[in-house]
């Protein structure tokens, strides 16, 4: 009968979105003192192993994370992290988030047919809206939008690997939150380990300093905080929902990027990130405003 604003889940989802925006700050400066993303990814995933050592011999429901069926989903969500990771290197950073944000629409299409979930008319304006926002950015009068380079294909990729994930998380919302967060650090740790024995990645690994080792350490704790916040709320909230709550992450990413990176931020990336914040806006939106407009 009230007005539902967002849940505790909810906004936990949302918070975790405008931290990722700012995640390719440490990664690109790490780039620029001459160690790789995938050795800072897979520093990132080795320390934030390390901190998930202890839950898993204190808390013996995160053991499920090494489960057949847990051990896919980390892969999904884990192999999404490391792609994504990678695209923010391979590609200008506003293209990279964009392109991953094309997740709330893989995540709307497999709710609906794999969970019956309904189309409301708000949903579907909330996904247009999303896409028209991606469409002005990525320059959609002159065609599709595409990937270009290895690093739009990385970031589109990841879109569609986190949709799969966070379905099947929210299908497994009876299993414990640290049993998700340990299979995506197993998942991912396992992705970026073969990525980096790969003889076309990069060169041998940089030699390791305090400065590097420091960055990376707290990058890993704030992810497995986000990630265990994200995938708390994933179990409690459908994909489609939580995949546009994620859109936060435009918004800091957008504004960062072009605060400190150099990149472009005019007229169209400006009207395209109204138009995808409205679309987060709009799935939000209380109940009770809803029925008033109706």
């Amino acid at each position: 009968m009230h007005p539902r604003w967002l849940t505790g889940p909810e906004a936990v989802i949302a918070i975790s979105g405008a931290l990722w925006g700012l995640y390719w700050i440490p990664v690109r400066h790490l780039e620029a003192r001459g160690v790789g993303v995938v050795w800072t990814t897979l520093g990132l995933f080795v320390v934030g192993l390390a901190l998930l050592v202890p839950l898993l011999l204190r808390h013996p429901p995160a053991r499920a994370a090494f489960t057949p069926r847990m051990s896919a989903t980390g892969l999904l969500t884990g192999g999404s992290f490391v792609l994504y990771s990678i695209s923010i290197v391979l590609t200008d950073v506003v293209t990279a988030i964009l392109l991953f944000y094309l997740s709330p629409v893989w995540a709307t299409v497999l709710g609906r047919l794999l969970l019956a979930e309904r189309l409301t008319g708000v949903r579907l304006a909330a996904l247009v809206l999303g896409l028209g926002g991606l469409w002005v950015v990525l320059g959609g009068e002159s065609g599709m939008p595409l990937p270009r380079n290895p690093g739009d294909w990385c970031a589109l990729t990841a879109g569609v690997t986190w949709a799969f994930g966070t379905l099947r998380v929210h299908q497994d919302a009876a299993v414990s939150p640290a049993a998700h967060v340990t299979s995506l650090f197993i998942g991912g740790t396992a992705i970026i380990a073969v990525v980096a024995a790969l003889p076309v990645t990069e060169a041998p690994a940089p030699p390791a300093t305090a400065h590097a080792a420091a960055i990376i350490s707290i990058v890993a704790v704030l992810s497995v905080a986000s990630a265990w916040g994200i995938l708390r709320g994933a179990r409690l909230v459908s994909p489609g929902r939580a995949g546009l709550l994620l859109m936060m992450e435009v918004v800091t990413g957008l504004a960062s990027a072009a605060a400190l990176a150099g990149e472009p931020f005019g007229v169209a990336q400006a009207v395209g990130s109204m138009l995808i914040v409205a679309a987060a806006l709009v799935e939000v939106l209380p109940e009770g405003v809803r029925r008033r407009r109706a």
